[in-house]
């Protein structure tokens, strides 16, 4: 069966030899923007501790019955005028890669942003080649709204613009609530 997960605040705790793999491999980086930066030890701690002040809330990724430290998730770019912000995360232990961990982080992150935080709309985008996140956004309600281009390794990358509101997360996570239960708990 799979194992259910929850997100807490990422702390100077998370930073270990496993999350600098994890920031340095190019097979979990594929899709990140770090991808090809190498990063320290150090560079991890000034990450975690200069987020708050640069607006960011992380997320370590925990599995509730084994309490594994699997991956990172956070919210971002937080516009508090319209509402408007952004989620990114990465699972970093492979062997929960696939199933519906992804779908349970995004569902989670969403919860945080629309009824904690109070905000009202999610945006931001994915690489066109990048089906399973494309996949789990879906899943999640989200829209592809439109595409375009941008630079990535000397290389023109098609990207897709994504979006959900509030309302729409609601009437969405609903369904997710009544078809999977034991994944997604309702708000």
């Amino acid at each position: 069966m799979q194992e259910k997960i929850y997100l807490r605040p990422l702390s100077l705790k998370d930073i270990t030899e496993k999350y600098l793999f994890w920031v340095n491999s190019p097979s979990i980086t594929e899709y990140l923007e770090i991808k090809g930066h190498r990063l320290s030890y150090n560079d991890l701690v000034k990450y975690v501790k200069d987020s708050p002040k640069n607006g960011r809330d992380n997320y370590a990724i925990i599995t509730k019955d084994s309490e594994l430290h699997i991956g990172n998730a956070s919210i971002y770019a937080i516009e508090p005028d319209n509402g408007n912000f952004e989620i990114g995360w990465f699972i970093g232990e492979k062997k929960f890669w696939g199933g519906h961990y992804s779908s349970m982080i995004i569902f989670y992150l969403l919860k945080i942003g629309f009824i904690e935080m109070g905000l009202e709309k999610c945006i931001g985008g994915v690489e066109k080649k990048n089906i399973k996140a494309r996949m789990a956004n879906k899943f999640l309600g989200f829209k592809e709204t439109q595409s375009g281009f941008i630079e990535k390794d000397n290389k023109k990358i098609t990207f897709i613009n994504l979006e959900i509101t509030k309302k729409d997360w609601l009437s969405r996570s609903k369904i997710l609530h009544s078809k999977f239960p034991k994944l997604f708990n309702e708000y």
